[in-house]
């Protein structure tokens, strides 16, 4: 089991040692044999992972992960997987420390020529000694035990059927069709379903081809639900009723599963609805068929179990249906993204069976001789099984008919302590009806539900802790150029939509305990939960741990000497945390917080070579000890630590802590980032106390990996910075931009850049190049400039916040472009400019510009007048707080979202004809209002005038939502000729006595009333509304 876990470690163990590999072969004519040997060693480990890693993936696929016989094969398979990948990641150690002792060396014989040509050639001559690696004698034996083991598994194991040549393998799933389905119910066996085929029903016989959106004849109707729930059975009930057989001509049921073959399924309704076998085999005659069947009938057809995401086989398949005169299609479905191609009404999500419905569906399985039934005792142990299932019908039915006929409360017992996984298979038809979701998942997305499985059982499940997970795990496909918290909310949302993750409350997520149980079952020994508060042993086979045991102390008996990772979900004290990492040779990702366990794990942090990721949340006396510094294959620090002087020596970090460089230890300089060339992310802050050589020495340039930078000067020394010259160590005075010239970042890579506290009267060169192509987000905080830089040429900018440069009076043609006929801003899409006290005027748009801006901001520009919206044709949302001199706007065509706040002198709106939303707080000028035809939300907060009020609200007869906030109103008037569509109502104000015709809006289904004691409020109305939330008003006279 977890069997993608163990092939995704040998293939990542691959793809090292190929990337290592051509390193070591550059040694010279006299290299010892020994080393030639162990590098032929370590070859022969490169056909043999590939095998190993396609194995691995067909026994996901195909093996029965329930014989004792495979679950041994497999156990081999992936111990032999992890140890090839500790063989081949404790070579990358010796290259990685081989390399930094070689540039250590360098860094010494250079002295102090720090820029010169000759340094430059000894120090690549170093980085080419470095591949000159040995394979240790201890390394290469184990690696050719590894090449014995493979071999002896090969030899005696039939199974895997491997050769010389097996590689990396595509396998297409071949699911076992574990039910075929009919239309055939016995009604009177069903519980809780009455309601829902009800509602159904009515949704099928109320359906009408006039004035539906669809156009067509046809509607579809998809109920949604994780497996198990009963779908097919509610769509069972629903085609045997009366009703629907009276209605409609032509009735037909198929079984549809995986695979959606349209030939095959149009063959299955017209035997369905002829009764007859059909022996038509291309496509078109079949079609002609059906089409010829069902014309100007009224047609029924239920698509029971659908997994196809396909639209053109959907269309296809329904083309023949479109001639019917009236046709009704029931899909279900487990996938609502399925619902979502096929349906033409709202999809119908099936809920589980309540506790009572649980308990009755299960005493008419189980209980089938009067005697048993009135046992208190099994009732009582009944009802304890029921609450496992959760409200699940098949594992209710699955359980209750095991326990049929039995008398012996032992026995009930026993199935209620024992996991649903353990009963026997012959009786056990939950696992291949959940475990058939898991089967048709992608294989990426199949290690992310196992790994949920660190989870406990019945706790909520945050999205971003989730996703956070995952990318520790590694388990986000990306081609480099993606975004991986994008890519981890895609797959959330698809374990969603695959109903494996079901709502809890607001944006959280709960999973099913029985779908819980199934994670767990998959994941096996290897993932582990340290979970309440007793003492506990953690299995040998055990890999991945997690921690949760929230505000409760946890004693460890016991320990896994496989352990690779430790995750820390719930805060938790270790009565002995040291058995923790006693053996602690394998860690490669450890994610904590602080604690009795933090202070154990500093201590043993040396003999963690293999380590990868190492997170410390929340430590506030970090002195990190020197043996971290000796963690060669570390690729994310993620600590806020106070000594980090030697973090240079850890090449391999792509992800390291915000360098405060005024509480970064006294001996530690920006000088250390010189070879750490593979970083992502860097934010350094303290920079005015950097000197001009130490910024050209940590060669930004060169760290082409770096997509996201952030320079903070926080400084108050004004624009002017010392350094110290090199050749006669005299204190000179340069410009800080002279610092961020040398500060250069390489640019083909950056896609997120921050300046702050940059109090210089003049921007770096660099700054709103052209070349920086893939920059996609920039700002700009606290600057002294009086002037905004050239910004319009960055191809790809998309987001621009601009905050701070207090003494910019006017922006023009230069913020866009200098060159004559070049458009600028042509990705933009977000502009917030904020805290611009002096900005009086923004001017030199032109045609063209700002294609495709759709949200733009200015907070606290007191001063300006002006701005150029006419030329922003894309513009959709526009916000404008304490803009106190703007009076008025022009139009803007597109503008769908429109916020203003304190804007005392703003007179006049123009017409918006696109306008839906509109918030007014502190506008008392205003008084001359255009015409908003598709306003829907409109929110008004005082002050403001009356007159200003009325003509928005009695103008625009679409509002459906309104809002007003005033502690000077005492009545408004609301006249239901204008407000038709009104269904939400929010009135605030501690004065506000009458509201006319309250009780009149026959629409309105929401009100909110909060300090108005004195509000009358018809019983009419209360009768009427769905939601009422009536703070100290009053009820009726």
């Amino acid at each position: 089991m977890a069997a993608l876990f163990a092939s995704m470690a040998v293939h990542r163990a691959r793809d090292k040692l190929s990337s290592l590999l051509p390193a070591t072969m550059t040694s010279t004519p006299s290299a010892s044999m020994a080393v030639s040997h162990g590098i032929d060693d370590l070859q022969k480990l490169g056909p043999i992972m590939s095998t190993i890693h396609a194995m691995l993936q067909e026994a996901d696929q195909h093996w029965s992960l329930r014989e004792d016989s495979v679950k041994l094969r497999l156990k081999e398979l992936k111990d032999l997987a992890y140890d090839v990948e500790d063989v081949i990641e404790e070579f990358e150690y010796e290259v990685n420390r081989c390399r930094v002792e070689a540039l250590e060396q360098d860094a010494a014989v250079q002295g102090g020529a720090w820029g010169c040509s000759s340094t430059k050639r000894k120090r690549q001559e170093a980085r080419d000694e470095y591949g000159t690696v040995a394979v240790s004698k201890e390394l290469a034996v184990r690696a050719r035990k590894v090449i014995e083991r493979f071999t002896e598994i090969k030899d005696y194991s039939d199974t895997f059927s491997l050769s010389e040549n097996d590689g990396e393998k595509k396998f297409v799933p071949d699911i076992r069709r574990v039910r075929h389905t009919s239309s055939i119910v016995y009604s009177p066996r069903i519980v809780g379903r009455e309601k829902d085929k009800e509602n159904i029903i009515e949704k099928l016989m109320s359906w009408s081809g006039e004035g539906s959106s669809v156009g067509n004849h046809l509607s579809v109707l998809a109920i949604v639900g994780m497996g198990g729930l009963g779908k097919t059975t509610l769509a069972q009930l629903v085609y045997n009723d009366t009703r629907v057989q009276e209605y409609f001509d032509l009735c037909a049921w198929v079984y549809v599963s995986d695979h959606f073959d349209v030939e095959n399924i149009t063959r299955k309704v017209i035997t369905s609805l002829t009764r007859n076998t059909c022996d038509h085999i291309q496509a078109g005659a079949l079609q002609g068929t059906l089409r010829d069947l069902v014309k100007e009938q009224r047609v029924f057809v239920v698509l029971d179990d659908v997994w196809n995401e396909q639209s053109d086989y959907w269309k296809l398949l329904c083309m023949p249906l479109l001639y019917a005169s009236r046709c009704g299609i029931i899909v279900t479905t487990r996938h609502s993204s399925v619902a979502s191609l096929v349906q033409t009404m709202p999809l119908y999500n099936l809920n589980f069976l309540n506790p009572e419905e649980s308990w009755l569906l299960f005493k008419q399985t189980a209980f089938v001789a009067q005697g048993i039934a009135t046992a208190e005792i099994l009732a009582t142990i009944g009802r304890s099984i029921t609450e496992k299932c959760n409200g699940l019908p098949l594992a209710i039915k699955t359980l209750g008919s095991i326990l049929r006929y039995e008398s012996d409360t032992n026995k009930w017992q026993d199935v209620l302590e024992s996991e649903l996984w353990d009963l026997k298979q012959s009786k056990n038809e939950v696992l291949p009806a959940l475990e058939l979701s898991y089967k048709c998942m992608p294989m990426h997305l199949k290690c992310c539900f196992i790994s949920l499985s660190l989870y406990s059982k019945g706790i909520y499940i945050d999205e971003y802790r989730v996703v956070s997970l995952w990318k520790l795990l590694d388990l986000l496909q990306s081609d480099g150029n993606d975004n991986m918290d994008e890519i981890g909310h895609l797959y959330f949302n698809e374990l969603v939509q695959r109903s494996l993750l079901q709502d809890y409350v607001g944006e959280q997520r709960i999973m099913h305990d029985l779908v819980h149980d199934l994670a767990c079952f998959l994941a096996g020994q290897e993932f582990f939960r340290l979970e309440g508060d007793k003492r506990t042993e953690i299995p040998r086979e055990t890999r991945y741990l997690s921690i949760l045991s929230r505000d409760k102390s946890v004693e460890i008996s016991n320990m896994s000497q496989s352990l690779r990772v430790i995750t820390m979900i719930e805060t938790t004290d270790i009565e002995n945390p040291e058995v923790l990492f006693l053996n602690c040779k394998k860690f490669r990702i450890i994610d904590m917080e602080q604690g009795r366990l933090a202070n154990a794990l500093l201590d043993f942090m040396g003999s963690m070579k293999l380590l990868r990721h190492f997170s410390l949340a929340r430590y506030e006396d970090c002195s990190l000890p020197n043996s971290v510094f000796q963690l060669f294959n570390l690729c994310t620090l993620d600590i806020e630590a106070l000594t980090l002087h030697g973090i240079g020596r850890l090449v391999n970090l792509h992800t390291l802590p915000e360098l405060h460089l005024s509480k970064c230890g006294c001996f530690f300089k920006i000088t250390e980032l010189r070879n750490l060339n593979k970083i992502r992310k860097l934010f350094i802050s303290g920079l005015y106390s950097v000197s001009i050589r130490e910024a050209i020495e940590a060669n930004l340039y060169s760290k082409q990996n770096l997509e996201e930078l952030e320079f903070d000067f926080n400084a108050t020394k004004g624009c002017e910075h010392t350094v110290r010259s090199d050749e006669n160590q005299a204190t000179v005075m340069v410009s800080g931009v002279q610092l961020l010239e040398s500060l250069k970042p390489y640019h083909q890579s950056l896609k997120v850049l921050r300046l702050k506290n940059f109090n210089f009267d003049t921007y770096p060169s660099w700054l709103g190049s052209t070349s920086f192509s893939k920059l996609t987000e920039l700002l700009l905080h606290n600057c002294r400039s009086q002037h905004c830089p050239t910004l319009g040429e960055l191809p790809s900018l998309k987001t621009l916040k601009i905050c701070g440069i207090e003494q910019v009076e006017h922006i023009g043609r230069e913020f866009c472009s200098l060159n004559l006929g070049v458009k600028g801003f042509p990705s933009l899409s977000r502009l917030s400019m904020e805290d611009m006290y002096g900005l009086q005027e923004w001017s030199g748009v032109e045609v063209g510009d700002f294609p495709r801006l759709e949200t733009l901001s200015f907070w606290c520009s007191f001063e300006l007048r002006s701005l150029p919206l006419v030329c922003f044709t894309s513009l959709r949302e526009l916000a404008l707080y304490n803009c106190t001199s703007l009076g008025t706007f022009q139009t803007l065509c597109s503008l769908h979202e429109l916020r203003i706040s304190t804007c005392a002198r703003l007179t006049e709106l123009p017409a918006l004809p696109s306008l839906q939303s509109l918030e007014l707080f502190d506008c008392p000028s205003l008084d001359t209002l255009g015409h908003f035809p598709s306003l829907t939300v409109l929110s008004l907060h005082a002050p403001f005038k009356e007159e200003t009020l009325y003509r928005l609200v009695n103008a625009n007869i679409t509002i459906r939502r309104l809002s007003v906030w005033s502690d000077t109103l005492f009545s408004i008037h609301l006249d239901p000729r204008y407000l038709p569509s009104l269904t939400e109502l929010m009135l605030r104000g501690c004065n506000l006595r009458y509201c006319d015709e309250l009780g009149s809006l026959s629409s309105l289904k929401k009100l909110n009333v909060r300090g108005s004691p004195r509000l009358y409020i018809p019983d009419s109305l209360r009768n009427q509304l769905e939601e009422l939330i009536d703070i100290n008003s009053l009820g009726s006279w």
